[in-house]
């Protein structure tokens, strides 16, 4: 999977920890860029209540500048990125017997009838989902718009 820069957070401030996830079968999932003050965000991201602080480390400057807050670099398959985008921010109701494809159509059904913001932006999202199937470059496609709508969303919230 091709990586998917994500902004997790509105927040101006540079980050000063950065965090990653690896799994035995895929490899490296994902790499944060954290301020002091989101940086509980990552146990979220994580899946967990608790990233244990020994695994965040000082953030290094990319090309001399420290990444903004809420920087993401998601490598993850396309499940596990539907998976992170719903611990974050996403009401995906799951349960459905259509995966991750269900699980975005039921997140923008959700926002289109309770009037969201973000109901646009996700039926764009949950009609991408239909049409990507198994293609890697659609899922990337995909990940894409669901990656904008994230940082859409974080805007409204100035989260």
């Amino acid at each position: 999977m091709q990586t998917v820069l994500r902004q997790i957070t509105a927040c101006p401030q540079p980050a000063i920890r950065t965090t990653t996830r690896h799994s035995r079968v895929h490899g490296l999932l994902w790499t944060v860029h954290l301020c002091q003050r989101h940086r509980k965000l990552a146990a979220r991201l994580a899946g967990t209540g608790y990233v244990d602080s020994r695994r965040t480390r000082p953030t290094v400057p990319v090309d001399g500048k420290m990444p903004r807050c809420g920087t993401l670099l998601d490598h993850q398959p396309v499940a596990l990125a539907v998976d992170s985008h719903a611990r974050i921010w996403l009401n995906a109701p799951g349960g459905t017997v259509d995966g991750w494809p269900g699980r975005l159509r039921n997140a923008a059904e959700l926002a289109a009838y309770i009037q969201s913001p973000d109901a646009a932006a996700l039926a764009g999202v949950a009609e991408a989902a239909a049409a990507a199937g198994d293609d890697p470059s659609a899922q990337h496609h995909l990940l894409l718009l669901l990656a904008r709508a994230e940082a859409a969303h974080g805007e409204q919230l100035g989260r």
